[in-house]
């Protein structure tokens, strides 16, 4: 799979998404360490909605760089085979990290820092395999817990996959697939793998599959459709407001992502982005992982620093915020950028033989 156009709305709604998750996780932290915010939670207060925002760019993003692409098996494997070198190394790496964290040096950390978390062989085993399990107390969620986004990421993958090879049209079949297993819901079974398999939240994928599909033909959106999508997505929200649960998520925070991306791509050529949130847009993956194992490293050097809590709450926000920002440069520079350009040659190589150019497509 060739690399494809870059969109810079994208990088941008990449970087304020991973901003908006880590400000949340942030916001949490500060007050548990014992300093009281006033202005930040009016804003983190929304950072979980950058999530959902990373499903539907996800979902556009596969959709765009699998289009005109062949079908069958062998396509599928090479898509897979890309999928892989794009999120698999990093989340390896800092999954072990924790691992090790967890397993020799808990006393660095405060112990809510790693929530539920406990050392066991099959967890650890689901945590390298994408595979959904419980985390310790209940939530279903890997040992690395922000890595219960990817789990849903590789899942999409899987069927994406399987639609590849099987049809000329795989996001029909998705679509149908998943609308079929969100359906299921409504059975409250119960179970792990039924939980998380028919979770609505992959319906998120499918609305950014459809954008994506929509664009890689040549087409424009149009500003006004994109503003009527937000004003209806607004409308929705109004009349229906129930507090946030696993099966209306798509409706709370998928919709308003969806009409967030629209907008964003509508705008695309008529206004100028910043070109600094496109550089943290490439490290957003970066910074989506790493700032779980940032925040409580920052918290304790401030910490030190202030023992009495003599510092204003939101200072100390915006300081693991700036924090987390400083390390997934750093992480994007030394590890994730050489991982993945080395592992995306190694699948060339493997798929395309010894003529291969050794480019994939890496957005994520």
């Amino acid at each position: 799979m060739t690399a494809t156009k870059r969109y810079e709305s994208i990088q941008v709604l990449r970087a304020l998404a991973a901003l908006g998750v880590v400000a949340f996780h942030a916001d949490g932290n500060v007050s548990l360490y014992g300093w009281a915010s006033h202005l930040f939670p009016h804003a983190s207060r929304y950072g979980e909605l950058g999530v959902d925002v990373f499903f539907v760019i996800s979902g556009f993003v596969i959709a765009l760089v699998s289009h005109g692409e062949p079908r069958g098996f062998e396509a599928a494997r090479k898509f897979i085979a890309a999928r892989i070198a794009r999120i698999v190394p990093l989340y390896w790496v800092l999954t072990t990290l924790f691992i090790l964290l967890l397993a020799t040096v808990p006393s660095v950390f405060v112990p809510w820092t790693f929530g539920s978390a406990r050392l066991s062989l099959w967890h650890a085993l689901s945590s390298f395999l994408f595979l959904p399990s419980l985390n310790g107390s209940g939530p279903i969620a890997p040992m690395l817990n922000v890595g219960w986004t990817l789990n849903y990421e590789a899942w999409f993958y899987v069927v994406f996959a399987a639609a590849m090879s099987v049809t000329t049209r795989p996001l029909v079949v998705v679509a149908a697939f998943l609308g079929f297993t969100s359906l299921l819901r409504l059975s409250h079974g119960t179970g792990v793998p039924f939980l998380f398999y028919t979770d609505p939240i992959v319906l998120e994928f499918v609305a950014g599959s459809f954008l994506g599909a929509y664009l890689a033909k040549g087409k424009r959106i149009p500003l006004v459709a994109a503003l009527t999508v937000l004003l209806g997505v607004i409308a929705i929200r109004k009349v229906y407001a129930p507090t946030l649960t696993d099966d209306n998520r798509f409706i709370v925070f998928g919709l308003p992502a969806f009409a967030i991306v629209f907008v964003a791509l509508a705008l695309e050529s008529r206004i100028r982005w910043s070109t600094l949130l496109g550089k943290l847009g490439d490290a957003s993956y970066s910074l989506y992982l790493t700032h779980i194992l940032t925040l409580p490293l920052v918290l304790k050097l401030v910490q030190t620093a202030d023992r009495q809590h003599r510092l204003p709450g939101d200072v100390v926000c915006v300081a693991v915020v700036v924090g987390s920002i400083l390390v997934a440069f750093a992480c994007h520079r030394l590890l994730e950028r050489p991982m993945t350009r080395s592992i995306g040659r190694w699948v060339s190589r493997q798929s395309d033989g010894p003529r291969g150019d050794g480019t994939i497509a890496a957005p994520l």
